[in-house]
């Protein structure tokens, strides 16, 4: 055995320092890590700060994968105070919303990305514990770990003059549909981008980034787009992102994004779906707001009514099988306050139904009339609410090309 391979003994010096730990932190990994996997996320946070064993134990790769597998999702927002005059950030939020009738014992408050100082952001989603995170006023993108406090900025995207000159004219600050998506097969994160159209172009060109690349990738145009009446970001669900689109001025579907494979399928909304071409008979259509969600693990689609303003939610039971479509729920607009944006967040273990009204955070439940707030350790504003897994994965970890 040479130089090179030969085993260094522990000195005297070194047995006398671990005989000085604590009992617990001389245990080796094979046992302590079983533990972690038992111990909530909130405690998990705090002894990732108790040695540098925990913490490299804690962001293995394997361990992550393992503990994700075993958390429950929570809903992550972010939390504002002080009005729209003058709104303060509060960070975000982390809870349980099956524990609506007290969720202040169930909330961890996690700081925002610090890259991030605009208080316009918008979430486009959350993969494996990570977030995407778009700067709106800034046009900047950040693939973010709340838990770990890790951040990393993505290239920024150069909109040519053509476009410039368009978002300026229609007053445009938000030029992008944006998407966040995981392949589970090549195990790679990507952004997608919708850029508006110019005055040169009625197609909507495709933007995908792979994380880790530096290089933002043309897929080509589309002639199918998101339309701006509905929600910007794409919903991820069985490795596809969706958005609702529109072809042209007549026809209204849901888009779906193959993360993997880079193209689009569309599938057909719920039976409630009218033809655009069918106006006059149908004006308030124009109106009506599809918003899009997972509910049970199922695509699910809330449809508003501008005429009556009642929410009714449909689920897709077999995923891209149009006769799966089913409606789950129906609230009128008397027990919602005339809403001017309202979307079902979770049916919840007690039975109820969460929604988030506007910015508030309300519960309701099937039979009654009317909703309750739920306000969460105070704060009255909540925003750029997703479903979200706590996570202890490093960013190096996921980084490819």
């Amino acid at each position: 055995m040479d130089a090179h391979t030969k085993k260094t003994e522990p000195t005297n010096t070194d047995i006398e320092e671990d005989d000085k730990k604590p009992c617990i932190l001389q245990l080796p990994d094979h046992i302590t890590v079983p533990i972690f996997c038992k111990v909530p996320i909130k405690t998990l946070i705090q002894c990732q700060c108790v040695c540098k064993s925990w913490r490299h134990s804690l962001s293995d790769p394997q361990f992550t994968k393992h503990l994700f597998s075993q958390t429950p999702p929570s809903f992550l927002f972010h939390g504002l105070r002080g009005g729209p005059i003058n709104p303060k950030s509060e960070g975000y939020l982390l809870f349980d919303l099956d524990k609506v009738s007290n969720p202040n014992d169930f909330v961890l408050k996690l700081a925002r990305d610090p890259n991030v100082h605009a208080l316009r952001v918008g979430i486009l989603g959350s993969r494996n514990g990570l977030l995407c995170i778009y700067e709106l006023n800034q046009r900047h993108f950040y693939i973010s770990n709340p838990i770990t406090s890790e951040s990393l900025a993505l290239p920024v995207i150069s909109l040519s003059p053509h476009t410039v000159a368009y978002c300026q004219r229609r007053r445009i600050d938000n030029p992008y549909y944006c998407g966040f998506g995981f392949s589970p097969i090549s195990n790679v994160y990507k952004v997608v981008v919708f850029m508006s159209p110019s005055d040169k172009s009625s197609e909507d060109e495709v933007l995908v980034l792979t994380i880790g690349s530096r290089i933002w990738r043309s897929i080509g145009d589309v002639s199918v787009y998101p339309s701006s009446r509905f929600q910007p970001y794409g919903v991820y669900l069985n490795g596809f992102l969706h958005w609702v689109g529109q072809y042209g001025d007549s026809s209204t579907f849901i888009w779906a994004f193959d993360v993997e494979g880079e193209h689009f399928q569309w599938l057909p909304l719920p039976p409630c779906y009218l033809d655009l071409d069918q106006l006059p008979s149908c004006l308030d259509l124009l109106e009506t707001q599809f918003t899009l969600g997972v509910l049970n693990g199922c695509l699910s689609v809330t449809v508003r009514s501008c005429s009556t303003r009642d929410i009714n939610v449909w689920m897709m039971k077999d995923y891209g099988i149009s006769e799966s479509w089913t409606k789950e729920l129906e609230i009128s607009n008397e027990a919602l306050d005339c809403p001017t944006f309202a979307r079902v967040l979770k049916f919840t273990e007690e039975g109820k139904v969460l929604l988030l009204n506007g910015s508030h955070l309300q519960a309701f439940t099937p039979g009654t009339r009317g909703v309750v707030m739920v306000e969460v350790d105070g704060i009255p504003s909540l925003i750029d609410e997703c479903v979200h897994i706590p996570s202890f994965v490093r960013l190096r970890d996921i980084m490819s090309g």
